[in-house]
């Protein structure tokens, strides 16, 4: 299917617990990203953007799983997931500050650039924790409740899906993603607007996800 021809669903609820109920019946057994906190979410022009570049440079390949994310402002950080010598191994990838920052006990550095620092680990929970300690976790994106993480692909295919439109006015922050070949559904948190316009928390479904 052309781009104009991939189908795009759009449902708008007043409550966050209805809206999340609703995603999560949506995904059914699709990696998906959920937010650390009850925030608004991740910066969702940001994203695409950080995609692109990690690409490029090499840090994040096609097929590595995405287990996390964060942005805020022009810095990011990441958990992915890599096969390497026949098994899975867990990279994280954040900025290279000034501040205090403590190494992980159990990851080992494997990047250490002018602006961006790396550490590889065997097991995902502890490269996901050292990504909560660096980042604090607000704003951030994680795998949670699905027994995979989306494809870096997949979330790169979908985000520009997304961006072919319509996208709800407002959306400038993404509360949670569930990404698949097939296809994939993004939660909007409220935006308010001129003239007491208020949008609520809007769900927007994309493809035909036959490999829920």
């Amino acid at each position: 299917m052309t781009p104009g021809e991939i189908p795009r669903t759009t449902r708008e609820f007043v409550d966050r617990a209805d809206a999340l109920a609703e995603f999560l019946r949506a995904a059914g057994h699709a990696p998906r990203l959920l937010p650390a906190d009850d925030g608004v979410g991740c910066p969702l022009f940001h994203a695409l953007a950080a995609l692109q570049w990690s690409g490029e440079t090499g840090l994040v390949q096609p097929s590595d799983r995405l287990h996390a994310v964060w942005f805020a402002g022009d810095t990011a950080a990441a958990v992915i997931e890599r096969e390497q010598g026949g098994k899975q191994v867990f990279r994280y990838f954040g900025p290279r500050v000034e501040t205090l920052q403590r190494p992980p006990v159990d990851g080992e550095q494997v990047l250490d650039e002018m602006f961006v620092r790396g550490y590889e680990f065997t097991e995902r929970w502890n490269a996901v924790a050292h990504f909560l300690v660096t980042t604090q976790g607000s704003g951030a994106l994680i795998a949670f409740l699905s027994s995979r993480a989306p494809e870096v692909e997949h979330v790169r295919r979908w985000l520009l899906e997304l961006f072919q439109g319509p996208v709800p006015e407002g959306a400038d922050y993404l509360h949670a993603a569930w990404l698949s070949a097939a296809g994939a559904g993004f939660l909007f948190p409220p935006a308010s607007f001129a003239n007491d316009r208020h949008r609520g928390w809007t769900y927007v479904e994309i493809g035909l996800p036959r490999d829920r």
